[in-house]
């Protein structure tokens, strides 16, 4: 099968343009567990999804932990069907594509697969130009470092992009407010490539 056969040019894996969209999120914070982080999860008038709050680094007092600092939303895990619980194929795809309105702050964008080790996150900096403003971020998922607990892995393994059971957001030990705003999250191809594959 030649490869213009196969091609496509986007897979839609999240529009997040009504609160039934952003239900298939969830939130998370250093406050679940005690920290002074604020982080809120929202639908906007312009039919958005706002992921924004107050990042705070400091340890309250008599805390079992020494660092603070952490807000993130992640995917859920698709409904099961009546023969298995769907994942997002990526395969057949270069880059994965966000539509985002950043601030100036630095976010991390992480990817979950089926893996027998459930901390294992392939992680990526969201690399935004125009803060404020919206732009179409596209990151090649060979890019994507793996990661368990929030440090890179000295053992790289292969992303199997194949079983995408999650995408999510992170920011992490940066005081101060924060906010962004997200469109769309797409895997997508340009016109000369398929997955890893480049069509000339």
């Amino acid at each position: 099968m030649d490869s213009f056969s196969t091609w496509k040019r986007d897979l839609p894996m999240f529009q997040l343009n009504s609160v039934e969209a952003l239900q298939q999120f969830i939130l998370g914070s250093d406050a679940d567990v005690g920290g002074l982080s604020e982080a809120y999860w929202g639908h906007t008038p312009d039919n958005t999804g706002m992921f924004w709050g107050k990042l705070s680094t400091a340890v309250p007092e008599g805390s079992k932990f020494d660092k603070s600092g952490y807000a993130g939303i992640k995917s859920k895990e698709r409904p099961i069907t009546l023969f298995h619980r769907p994942r997002f194929d990526t395969s057949q795809f270069r880059y994965l594509a966000i539509r985002c309105k950043a601030d100036r702050r630095q976010y991390f964008v992480n990817i979950q697969t089926d893996s027998i080790f459930p901390s294992y996150t392939w992680q990526h900096r969201l690399q935004t130009e125009r803060p404020g403003e919206w732009e179409v971020v596209m990151i090649p998922f060979r890019d994507f470092i793996l990661t368990a607990h929030g440090n890179v892995m000295k053992n790289q393994l292969e992303m199997d992009r194949s079983k995408i059971r999650s995408v999510g957001f992170s920011i992490v030990r940066q005081d101060g407010d924060f906010s962004l705003e997200l469109d769309w999250i797409r895997a997508m191809n340009t016109e000369r490539t398929l997955g890893d594959q480049d069509i000339f």
